[in-house]
């Protein structure tokens, strides 16, 4: 993978590194003619550029059964804590302080 118009990777990032989805992996610059800020993206199979829509990936393992079940369990209670912090979030920016 490439990133251009990048202005600096994030601290303690080295090639190898593994990381998470959501993790800070760069800043973004403007170079050139740039109207902004922006990144730009590119896959590389073989050292050559390629359209990420035409790799062939593995498919994705499809959960049924006790499985699926935790995991709609699981995404349901992350559901719930994002609005629950949402709320908290607007409650403390109208300065009534975040209840619990």
């Amino acid at each position: 993978m490439a990133y251009g118009h990048m202005s600096r990777f994030a601290a303690g990032l080295h090639v190898g590194s593994h990381v998470r989805q959501g993790q800070v992996i760069g800043y973004v610059g403007a170079t050139g003619r740039a109207t902004g800020p922006h990144l730009h993206y590119e896959v590389h199979v073989n050292e050559v550029q390629v359209n990420p829509l035409s790799i062939k990936m593995e498919p994705g393992r499809k959960l049924a059964g006790t499985d699926l079940t935790a995991f709609d369990a699981a995404t349901e209670e992350i559901g719930r804590q994002l609005i629950s912090l949402r709320r908290d979030t607007v409650v403390a920016a109208a300065g009534g302080g975040a209840s619990r």
